[in-house]
This record gives C-alpha cells, structure tokens and sequence, in this order.
C-alpha cells in the first residue's frame, strides 16, 4: 500500500492475546477430560476451531493413524464444521480409536479445556494463499503456555518457529512430519516445558493486546 500509495498513512494493527485472561496461573481445570472420556495420563493433541476445508485436517487422521502404537496420544478435533462430517466417517473407515470428535465449547470454557490439553496442532493446507496467514489461535495456546505444532509455512513459521522459538514447524499436509513433531514431544517433558515458556514469553512481549492498542491509541492521537 505504501509503494503504490505513498501520501496514504497506514499503520500495522496486529492480532494480539489478553493475557490476563489467558492465564494458566488463574485457571481452574474444567474436569473437561473425565467429563469427555479421556484418561489423566492420555497426552491430548488439540485441535480447536473450526472444522473446514482450508485446515486440511485430514492430515491429522493420517498422523494418527502412524501413532496407534501409542495408545496414550489423543487427537481432539474440538468444533463445528462443514467437513466434521466427512472426517468422522474416515475415522470410522480407518478405525481409529486415538482420534476424538468433541462439540464446541465457549470462550469462558474453552480456558478449562486449555489448561487440561498437552499440546495443540494449528494446520492450513498447503497453499500460497495462506503463506501471509497468521491463525488467530495460535495466541491463546502460546499465552496458555502449550506446546504448538505449527502446519503454516511463511509468516507464521518465521514468527514463531525462527523468531519465537516456541512452536515445532512441520510441512503443510504432510502426515509423516506431523506424526514425528507428536512422537518427539510425547517423549520429551523437557521440550514441552521449554516450547510453553517461550510461547508465554513471546507473546507477552510481542502480541500482549494492551500493548497493541495503546500504540494504536497514540498513533491515533498523532
């Protein structure tokens, strides 16, 4: 805009967290996982939004059905969708019993649901189209200090794989990439701690909302 428009002011707004309400020290656990039928000692990988065709969440059956010999890793696919309904009759074809379809919650609950989860995947399909995207999810998880596997090339990846240091990157519809990126984090504790204090971190000093609108206000006043 600024090339072709040079005498147009613009200003980056960007998306940004409440970590005041995003915060894992204030928030009570839910009993989400007795209430859905998942053990304590189950590691659940989160997916959580919506159920559509630009996620390509295909890929995570595929994940999963590499993963069968680790009968403790859950993928959740929690939401509403116009492609829920496909995926739940190739997981029946598949017969995966490590994958778990669970209805939307709301915003207050879905704080409950993020305290009880291990790690969460935020996947796009494999387009140029989504090489600028940023998912907005990807703030709540960070602020609640969960690991994130990120399937988004571009921009998202050099934030938060190459500058923030608190996502594992794997390739875009790739189910190998995505099985392996689980399989590591499953077996290392240390990963997981490390990936959820950085994620915090980064967003607090980089995508705190405060912060984002009081710059927008001064820019304002300007």
């Amino acid at each position: 805009i600024n090339s072709r428009f040079p005498s147009v002011k613009t200003y980056w707004l960007p998306n940004g967290v409440d970590l005041d309400f995003y915060d894992p020290a204030k928030i009570e656990t839910a009993k989400w996982r007795t209430k859905n039928n998942l053990m304590p000692n189950d590691f659940i990988v989160l997916y959580a939004g919506i159920i559509g065709i630009a996620q390509g969440l295909e890929v995570i059956l595929k994940a999963a059905a590499q993963l069968k010999d680790k009968p403790a890793v859950k993928f959740v696919l929690l939401g509403n969708g116009p492609e829920k309904e496909r995926l739940q009759q190739l997981k029946a074809q598949m017969q995966l019993s490590n994958v778990v379809f669970i209805e939307g919650v709301s915003k207050n609950e879905m704080r409950g649901v993020l305290k009880e989860v291990n790690a969460a995947v935020i996947p796009l399909r494999k387009l140029d189209l989504f090489l600028g995207a940023i998912p907005s999810k990807i703030f709540e998880n960070l602020a609640m200090k969960i690991p994130v596997i990120l399937g988004v090339d571009g921009e998202a990846r050099d934030l938060f794989v190459n500058q923030g240091k608190c996502a594992l990157y794997v390739k875009p519809e790739n189910e190998n990439d995505l099985a392996a990126a689980v399989s590591k984090l499953y077996e290392d504790k240390a990963l997981q701690k490390q990936l959820g204090e950085a994620g915090r971190a980064y967003v607090m000093q980089n995508f705190n909302r405060d912060t984002i609108a009081a710059g927008f206000y001064k820019r304002l006043q300007e």
